[in-house]
């Protein structure tokens, strides 16, 4: 199988993929390794690294999400860390956090992760991006760009896995004739 195929097998399945709206994730406090395991698995079907508990409570500690109460994370803090968990190979953790604040600066938190779903879960689909004229036009850029860099880096790193993987069989192959 060439390396395209592989990827666009690969393509196609994260086509798929559903990251949760705000009403899809659990309301009721989660313990950490339970966020954890919400983040993770929206995250590794794309392919993407884990969330660690450690990871959690570093981000607890340099105060990047709000602390949770008796030990309990809501939904606004899961949303946060879907979004650092998202973007944190592509952007700075610093950047991610200013992004979160401008977004939410203009729309309320709900809406404006709400509308980053819309957009994510279109252009994973290749699908136009349903309008919203209540949303800020420049927010919605700004989403735009950040989740077109996420998903493009995505991309270029599964295909060059792909391409790596076929090189070394070509290699392994070549030896074995000798």
């Amino acid at each position: 199988m060439t390396n395209l195929t592989e990827f666009k097998r690969w393509e196609n399945s994260i086509s798929r993929m559903h990251f949760p709206k705000w009403e899809e994730l659990p309301s009721l406090g989660l313990y950490v390794d339970q966020v954890a395991a919400v983040i993770n698995e929206n995250l590794t079907s794309l392919g993407m690294e884990p969330l660690t508990k450690s990871m959690i409570n570093n981000y607890v500690k340099k105060k990047t999400i709000q602390a949770p109460i008796k030990k309990k994370y809501a939904v606004n803090q899961i949303v946060d860390l879907l979004l650092i968990g998202f973007f944190k190979n592509t952007f700075a953790i610093d950047d991610i956090r200013r992004g979160i604040l401008q977004i939410t600066s203009k729309d309320y938190p709900k809406q404006a992760y709400d509308r980053f779903v819309e957009i994510l879960n279109a252009r994973l689909r290749n699908e136009t991006i349903p309008t919203n004229p209540n949303f800020d036009p420049a927010n919605e850029q700004l989403m735009n760009f950040g989740i077109d860099a996420v998903l493009a880096g995505l991309k270029a790193r599964y295909l060059l896995k792909m391409m790596a993987k076929e090189s070394q069989v070509e290699k392994d192959n070549h030896e074995n004739k000798e």
